[in-house]
């Protein structure tokens, strides 16, 4: 099972936010280059970048952080966040990142989407962010009319190869995942889901393991001393 540490840039730092509340922001260190330095000493095999500049913004606001940390560690880096076009995309493969996650732009729009599936199979994983089991967008400031289940559905039709799913309520709490609709999702579709959003200590990890998911991203437990990662990064 994946563990996967994530390191969230605003304003070129390393911070927290909950529940997606851009005014609830807590900085956790103002150098991401060297967080990914620390979870990859820790044994981390990846590690979930997300632009939050750029997930508000549609653009690859802290592009040169990014950069900085393709350059500083070695192991696979995946990267959401303003990701909205296919010049984004290519940029980001080019400078050598693994995969791409993409969110928003499913919404608003799907033929561009479609072309970018079928082009880059592999290297993009879609998330799927939700709030109440309706699907978030632009940073998860805008709801949409989509429902989670159907959309996932629908999308792997598409082409889809995995998910990363967050319940919005949960991101940041600590208050344990949402079970009842991650063991919903994974009964609806046949790829594999990486999970996040609540996660607070190695018995939500055991458990959701024991639900089926492919990975967990973590972050505040993580920052907060709840997680150590050179302990869970090899739960069987």
């Amino acid at each position: 099972m994946l563990i996967i540490p994530a390191i969230d840039i605003k304003n070129g730092k390393c911070v927290r936010l909950i529940q997606g509340d851009f005014n609830k922001e807590k900085i956790y260190n103002d150098n991401p280059v060297k967080v990914a330095k620390v979870w990859q000493s820790k044994g981390a095999k990846i590690v979930h970048i997300v632009d939050l500049d750029g997930a508000k913004n549609g653009a690859l606001d802290n592009i040169e952080v990014i950069k900085d940390i393709l350059q500083t560690v070695t192991i696979p880096i995946q990267i959401g966040g303003g990701i909205r076009n296919k010049e984004s995309i290519d940029k980001l493969l080019g400078l050598g990142v693994s995969k791409v996650v993409l969110g928003t732009i499913i919404f608003e729009d799907e033929e561009l989407f479609k072309e970018l599936i079928s082009q880059y199979p592999t290297q993009i994983i879609v998330s799927l962010d939700a709030k109440n089991g309706v699907l978030m967008k632009n940073g998860w400031l805008d709801s949409t009319d989509k429902n989670l289940i159907e959309t996932a559905k629908r999308l792997e039709k598409l082409g889809v190869k995995r998910f990363i799913y967050t319940d919005v309520t949960k991101d940041g709490t600590l208050t344990s995942p949402n079970y009842e609709s991650v063991e919903s999702l994974l009964e609806n579709i046949n790829i594999p889901v990486i999970i996040a959003g609540g996660i607070s200590n190695v018995s939500d990890i055991q458990k959701l393991k024991d639900i089926g998911v492919e990975g967990v991203i973590v972050g505040k437990a993580l920052y907060e001393g709840r997680i150590n990662l050179e302990e869970v990064t090899n739960v069987n």
